[in-house]
């Protein structure tokens, strides 16, 4: 992790802090490995629930987010930062480029299209004497 969290662990992190917030008493890592991976497109391929789950609990217990004890909880912390989404570590960078690549796409084909449509009213061969 080391300062730069790819937008999906992000997510993931951000949904952890969610289930520990539901749970007040907390809960366990087998509570956690159960609820997330019935969540759609939590899995990763090659690596189990089980482990998906340790990291993100991991990074999340580094940044002082969730604490350890009998059970995995939610901090003051944590919760000032669910609560604050202008603290969340998503590349809003990448979203950007990508809707800039969309934009520019979409201009290229419009152009394109006109340019088909007038190259086929211009007629291609020598002037025609009447």
């Amino acid at each position: 992790m080391e300062g730069v969290v790819d937008s999906s662990i992000e997510i993931r992190r951000i949904l952890l802090l969610t289930r520990l917030r539901a749970a007040p008493k907390g809960m366990t890592m087998q509570q956690l490995v159960k609820d997330c991976k019935s969540v759609p497109g939590w899995s990763v391929v090659g690596i189990t629930p089980f482990d998906v789950v340790r990291v993100v609990l991991q990074s999340l217990i580094d940044d002082g987010l969730a604490a350890a004890k009998d059970r995995f909880r939610l901090t003051s912390k944590g919760l000032e930062y669910l609560k604050d989404p202008l603290k969340w570590r998503l590349e809003q960078v990448t979203i950007g480029d990508v809707e800039q690549k969309l934009f520019w796409d979409e201009i290229y084909e419009t152009f394109d299209k006109a340019y088909r449509k007038l190259r086929s009213k211009i007629p291609t061969g020598p002037p025609k004497d009447n």
